[in-house]
């Protein structure tokens, strides 16, 4: 067999550390054989720094058309890892791509397939078909699913533990930049430098302004206690998916006409309201009976609250909804129907629980349990059953990005006992409040709830002659459409019919360990992954999820909750049960100490603050990494990115006309996966 030279050009990664100093080896994979190892390096110069593209020309047998490569890192120390982006092979004129974008810890060795997007069915010879089934198999040691906890039912997820540590592919690129850890702690140091000046007098309804002199006030400083604002929230804030349109008055709430007047429009009645889909509800009542924050007893004990609350509101004929009643519980006995003809003091504390309660039903139910945590499982089980050629996996690969690094980090920071959100949310605590809050809302979801115009219409929230103004809904659906478009121009390129669907063993493998580990098959509306259509479908809503569904309710938490008052995540005085005697003593004593304001403060601004190398389903000049190489693909992206600069520009003119812009969907502010 006659030898042939190979030029090795390695790409390293720019981050800070992303560099290496170890020894560097090769192996080569072809369909005739494979090469030595070979070592990569030179006398004189040095090579693997951070942002280098290095060459090295190696000879080995002609190995034919090249399936795989395996990287090795030898090194003398343990921490002399490689960030690598991607390979690329040459011989004459003949190019293999290898992309990575991943760690190479010291001490160790991955298999990396050629890039070309192929099924199994397009697998060219058995020593190829041989080199993704080992590639699948080293991942399948390194992604195992956690057990169980008894009594514990939540998505399945990835098990760490100190001698199973997070995936070197999941970790985050540069620990030192920006990962919400770090945000977390320079955020907390630099409000504490108010402190001492704070801590004799604080009031989180007066020392707000102080607090955070050095941060920027949030938009809602100025106009957090105003009834329209309140209402804009429901559709343009934290949480606008718990918005619904209300058919009937609620049980146990006793609305009337009478409880109404003046807070309607001349002429309209309550049933008239409800009839032509002019009222709207958000119903927190999944908080009903969950263990609320107690520490101690007798009067020494700490207690906050946050109530299984419920508010109406009214579409006024200028297309806003304005708020009509709240409700801080089910009883009616014991909860009165707050309305803004009561006394200001009631109705501002109705709104300040209302705003703690769904605060609590927000970072648990719709944030980590609808976003982080129900798309673990589907990333588990393509890291554990899709080759890294495979079409599907090279689709959702850029959805992926450091969600599970970022998930452990919550379970570890935010959940864990004594963690971040025991010092401060009406769900943490000894009792756990937040893991039944959790189990219940995995309870109640359903893979089809998450396609967004089933959401809409479920919610009865999709026409917008009804609700004219729901920045959400119209900002959401176009980038909903080119998802789907995407998804369907890429996998139709993979597959021409349901029997390739069908026969195709990693797909299948895929969805079985999923239903198997992850998420039972009867929360999906298909029975069985063997439908084109069935793929597109699950591929379209987790890009959307890890996209528009996490940005919707996680980038503006710092403007939602770093000013207090607008949404404290615990309330510190029992909920009142009639009506006229609030004092503004009372709104203040409601109110977050000053550590836990701080604590607050620090939170939201760490899980809305971007790294520096977020990824966007929009950037001028490109994504940074590609995962096809094949023309056809490339052209589904390019026309993808096409319908994102274009929505970019839509929101841009919208925007100019909206009371308070709304610019976290614009697609250049959408990250393209849960990093935060």
């Amino acid at each position: 067999m006659s030898a042939s030279s190979y030029v090795i050009t390695t790409r390293t990664g720019t981050h800070f550390g992303a560099g290496t100093s170890a020894s560097i080896f090769v192996t080569l994979f072809g369909e005739r054989g494979q090469s030595a190892k070979h070592k990569l390096g030179g006398l004189f110069r040095r090579v693997f720094s951070a942002g280098d593209v290095d060459a090295f020309t190696v000879s080995s047998d002609d190995l034919g058309e090249l399936y795989a490569i395996e990287l090795s890192n030898e090194s003398l120390f343990l921490k002399d890892d490689w960030l690598v982006e991607e390979v690329t092979v040459t011989r004459g004129a003949r190019q293999w791509r290898f992309p990575m974008f991943a760690w190479l810890p010291g001490n160790s060795s991955v298999l990396t397939l050629e890039g070309a997007a192929r099924t199994p069915a397009k697998v060219r010879s058995a020593k190829e078909a041989a080199g993704r089934a080992r590639e699948i198999s080293q991942r399948r040691e390194l992604y195992a699913w956690r057990p169980r906890a008894p009594g514990v039912d939540l998505p399945g997820s990835l098990d760490i533990r100190p001698d199973h540590p997070l995936p070197a592919a999941e970790r985050y690129r540069d620990l030192a930049d920006k990962s919400y850890e770090v945000t977390y702690a320079e955020t907390y140091a630099e409000v504490r430098l108010s402190a001492p000046v704070l801590a004799q007098t604080w009031s989180a309804l007066t020392g707000m302004a102080e607090l955070l002199k050095d941060l920027g006030l949030p938009r809602v400083s100025d106009a957090w206690a105003d009834d329209l604002e309140f209402a804009r929230q429901c559709v343009q804030g934290i949480a606008p998916v718990l918005l619904q349109r209300m058919t009937a008055v609620p049980e146990g709430m006793t609305l009337t006409d009478e409880v109404c007047y003046g807070l309607l429009e001349p002429g309209v009645t309550l049933a008239t309201a409800i009839a032509t889909a002019r009222m709207y509800l958000v119903d927190l009542s999944i908080l009903e009976g969950v263990p609320l924050f107690c520490k101690g007893t007798g009067e020494g004990a700490e207690r906050r609250w946050a109530p299984p609350a419920r508010a109406v509101f009214f579409r006024h004929g200028d297309g806003h909804l304005h708020p009509v009643a709240i409700q801080l519980g089910r009883d009616p006995a014991t909860c009165p129907v707050f309305t803004p003809n009561d006394g200001p003091l009631d109705w501002l504390a109705a709104k300040i629980y209302f705003r703690s309660a769904e605060g609590n039903v927000h970072q648990i139910a719709t944030h980590a349990v609808r976003t982080h945590f129900s798309l673990e499982p589907i990333i588990m089980a393509a890291m554990r059953n899709l080759a890294s050629a495979h079409p599907l996996y090279k689709l959702l690969r850029r959805h992926f990005r450091y969600t599970l690094a970022i998930n452990e980090g919550a379970r570890q920071t935010l959940l864990a006992d004594g963690g971040v959100f025991d010092e401060f949310i009406a769900t943490g605590g000894p009792d756990k409040g937040y893991l039944q809050l959790a189990q219940r809302a995995w309870k109640q979801w359903r893979f089809a709830d998450q396609r967004l115009p089933d959401d809409l219409r479920l919610r009865g929230v999709d026409d917008p002659y009804a609700l004219p103004y729901y920045p959400y809904r119209d900002d959401a659906l176009p980038i909903w459409n080119a998802i789907s478009a995407y998804a369907q121009g890429i996998l139709s390129l993979a597959y021409r019919n349901d029997a390739d669907v069908a026969a195709d063993p990693e797909l299948q493998a895929f969805w079985r360990d999923l239903t198997e580990n992850g998420i039972p098959a009867d929360r999906f509306p298909f029975a069985a992954l063997t439908r084109l259509h069935d793929v597109i479908d699950l591929a379209r809503t987790f890009i959307f999820v890890a996209s528009v569904g996490h940005s919707s309710v996680n980038n503006l938490q710092y403007e939602h909750y770093g000013w207090v008052p607008n949404a404290p995540l615990a309330t510190h005085r029992p909920p009142p049960t009639r009506k006229g005697e609030i004092t503004d003593a009372d709104i203040a004593r409601m109110m977050p100490s000053l550590a836990q304001s701080m604590s607050q403060v620090a939170i939201g601004r760490a899980l809305s603050t971007f790294g520096k190398d977020e990824e966007f389903l929009y950037q001028k000049g490109g994504w940074y990494r590609s995962y096809f190489e094949e023309p056809e693909a490339l052209a589904v992206e390019a026309r993808f990115l096409q319908h994102m600069r274009e929505h970019c520009e839509r929101v841009l003119v919208t925007n100019e006309v909206r009371p308070v812009p709304y610019e976290i969907l614009s697609p250049d502010r959408v990250t393209c996966s849960v990093t935060l």
